[in-house]
């Protein structure tokens, strides 16, 4: 371990996670932020030996629509939830990272990491190392805020800066909703007030008020770099923004080109209506090959096409019409491009109609909501088209993308027999949960419905909620 770097310990310790439940459902509640920063607090002295600083809190995040083209740069649709990361923290000037969860499946006890050994590599961290990964999203955030120096000097921070952090999520991990991000959000706003100039001026709640929407931007741009760069997970970037940007009973529009928002009020829909996450229970891992050779060959119909990105191969107001050009154009060119060497034309041709048609029913999505307050004397109508949109985007999902699995479908298949609007697979696939349109009379029905096809399906209320910020 380099010299400045002390070594340091702490005994092991195995927290329990509650989980409650009713008579036919499980259902995961978010719980109160207040108590989950008390418990943290307390837990976090015994953990560390001294008192933390302060408690900060990220969401996670459930998109209505817009799965495999943020990166492309196409429109999302996201909302952040109740459930997230609480990340416990104190400030040290040794570079030394000393990181623990109370996550039972990955506390291993504290974790050190020297914050001058995390780097860039063209592959993302070094896949020999012994660490554990989930380290890799918080000493990633430090290494990226470290690079933050000449484009936002307010928010960089210094080589020597190290801490002590404490983790606690209420977020499904693997389950589609963002756990990943939410950790590195709520790493990053704690690092913001413990080590950065801007934190310093600005202590306590006088940080919540001195950081803007552009300084938030640049900090959701360094924790896609920390994704991206130190994981090595291909994430565009919704889940970070979301996290970071978002608004309490606000849908967000995310424009993946320049990641500008338009946040719309869905306080009408939700009236009668209610969206829930279905956790399958089957976990998913963005950094496996499957989520990477999908991207590539997405990239890929994209050279085919002439285009850096697949959303500037639609006008900026794009129909049917214009996806069937797309595609035709693929057809005609794929036989004698190059870009398609060593891969299958089919498959590039399933993932580039999935993107195309998901920008197309984001561009819907958005429209129908952002088109004025007489959208909310529809509310009935525009719940409807909202859930055929939903599920038009699982069937792509499945077909096109093939990022679904059977528990998934099946739960899809279940709950629209069982009255519900819409639902659809939400998150990279290959795992991860579903997201529902239901009236909220039909919550019971549903609810019970689907928990029969598998003992570990649970279910999360989806209401959308605050960016991240302290506790």
């Amino acid at each position: 371990m380099p010299e400045n770097c002390a070594d340091e310990s702490s005994a092991h310790e195995s927290p329990a996670i509650e989980t409650p439940a009713d008579d036919d459902a499980q259902w995961l509640f978010a719980g109160d932020p207040q108590t989950h920063a008390a418990s943290l607090t307390e837990r976090f002295t015994e953990v560390f030996g001294r008192a933390a600083q302060g408690v900060w809190f990220a969401p996670g995040r459930a998109n209505l629509n817009g799965e495999h083209i943020d990166f492309h740069g196409g429109r999302c649709l996201p909302m952040a939830l109740r459930y997230g990361t609480y990340a416990a923290a104190a400030p040290r000037t040794d570079g030394l990272l000393r990181l623990r969860t109370l996550e039972p499946t990955l506390d291993t006890g504290i974790v050190e990491i020297c914050s001058a050994d995390v780097t860039r590599t063209d592959a993302g961290w070094d896949q020999e190392s012994d660490v554990a990964d989930w380290t890799r999203y918080v000493s990633g955030v430090v290494w990226a805020m470290q690079q933050l120096i000449e484009t936002a000097p307010e928010l960089a921070l210094a080589q020597s800066f190290g801490a002590d952090v404490l983790i606690r999520s209420t977020v499904p991990i693997g389950a589609g909703l963002s756990s990943s991000a939410s950790l590195e959000c709520a790493a990053a706003l704690a690092f913001t007030a413990l080590g950065t100039p801007l934190g310093r001026a600005n202590p306590g709640d006088g940080l919540a008020r001195a950081l803007t929407d552009e300084h938030r931007a640049a900090l959701a741009q360094a924790c896609i770099r920390a994704e991206v760069e130190v994981v090595g997970a291909g994430t565009g970037g919704l889940d970070q923004t979301t996290s970071l940007r978002a608004a309490e009973g606000t849908l967000l529009s995310l424009d993946c080109r320049d990641f500008s928002l338009v946040g719309t009020d869905v306080s009408f829909l939700l009236d009668k209506h209610r969206f829930l996450a279905v956790d399958t229970g089957q976990p998913h891992a963005l950094a496996t090959s499957e989520f990477a050779d999908r991207r590539a060959e997405s990239e890929a119909a994209a050279a085919v096409l002439g285009v850096g990105r697949l959303r500037d191969a639609l006008p900026e107001t794009p129909r049917q019409a214009h996806v069937d050009q797309a595609l035709q154009k693929y057809d005609d060119d794929a036989t004698s491009s190059p870009a398609l060497t060593g891969l299958d034309p089919a498959a590039c041709r399933r993932r580039l109609e999935h993107a195309l048609t998901e920008m197309l029913r984001s561009e819907r999505i958005h429209a129908l909501l952002t088109d004025g307050p007489e959208v909310a004397h529809h509310d009935d109508r525009t719940a409807a088209l909202l859930g055929e949109i939903l599920t038009a985007g699982h069937a792509s999902m499945r077909d096109n993308a093939r990022v679904s699995f059977p528990i998934a479908d099946q739960v899809v298949e279940t709950v629209l027999a069982h009255g519900a609007l819409g639902a659809r697979l939400i998150g990279g696939g290959f795992g991860g949960s579903v997201l529902v349109l239901l009236p909220r009379a039909g919550t019971e029905r549903i609810t019970t419905a689907a928990a029969e096809l598998s003992p570990d399906i649970r279910f999360l209320a989806v209401d959308p909620s605050s960016a991240a910020h302290m506790v």
